[in-house]
């Protein structure tokens, strides 16, 4: 139950977090079931609606009225289209939503895996979705990019980690020690440059840029 504070001479009820969630739960539940009873009425409306055209539809036939007829005619064509338009209107919207969702995923999922985390990911997004264009290609279920140059997805991949323009947001960017691209152990620079993975790359061309043009040369 609700309790009661006084605060600045007012009386206000508090309530606590599972009352409030109950409360969004109740709310959700009466919105499904008043859509539920407009789609009900809207159903009605629809039927009572034709039941009588067609008795008006009946009449003007046995009473040759051609133009009450052709206005029954043109009504239902009205609808039809009508209905047709909010169809279009529906999958559009969802097609609209499917295209924001999957361009957003591509662009997130290529910030997740090569960003230092925290806020330089946020730059990192920020650059990236000014830079270039995500379009969600509905008919081949894929993601392309455009700008700069850039005409894939593996086209921007390569070069957020070998352009150095973002070099400054990557995971990796500050390794350093006995593992690290520019150490004399058993570093990253004694691997082929098809070898290294992402971090590798990165490290590599923060601590030794020559080591790295050089691997990459070697490819």
């Amino acid at each position: 139950m609700p309790f009661e504070i006084e605060h600045e001479g007012k009386t206000i009820k508090v309530f606590t977090q599972e009352e409030v969630d109950q409360e969004v739960a109740g709310l959700k539940v009466t919105n499904e079931n008043l859509k539920a009873e407009k789609k009900e009425i809207s159903d009605k409306l629809a039927e009572s609606k034709e039941s009588y055209r067609v008795l008006e539809e009946a009449k003007a036939k046995a009473e040759g009225d051609n133009e009450t007829l052709q206005r029954l005619a043109d009504e239902r064509e009205a609808e039809k289209r009508q209905a047709v338009e909010e169809e279009r209107k529906k999958t559009a919207d969802l097609l609209s939503i499917i295209k924001q969702e999957k361009e957003g995923n591509a662009l997130n999922d290529l910030v997740t895996k090569h960003g230092a985390g925290g806020q330089k990911n946020e730059d990192l997004r920020d650059l990236l979705k000014a830079r270039h264009k995500f379009n969600f290609d509905v008919e081949s279920g894929t993601v392309t990019v455009e700008g700069n140059g850039i005409n894939s997805i593996e086209d921007l991949e390569k070069s957020i980690i070998e352009s150095g323009r973002y070099d400054a947001y990557l995971a990796g960017s500050g390794a350093s020690g006995g593992g690290s691209a520019g150490s004399q152990g058993a570093g990253v620079t004694t691997k082929p440059f098809s070898e290294m993975n992402d971090a590798e790359r990165i490290q590599l061309k923060q601590t030794n840029p020559a080591a790295f043009q050089a691997a990459m040369n070697k490819r």
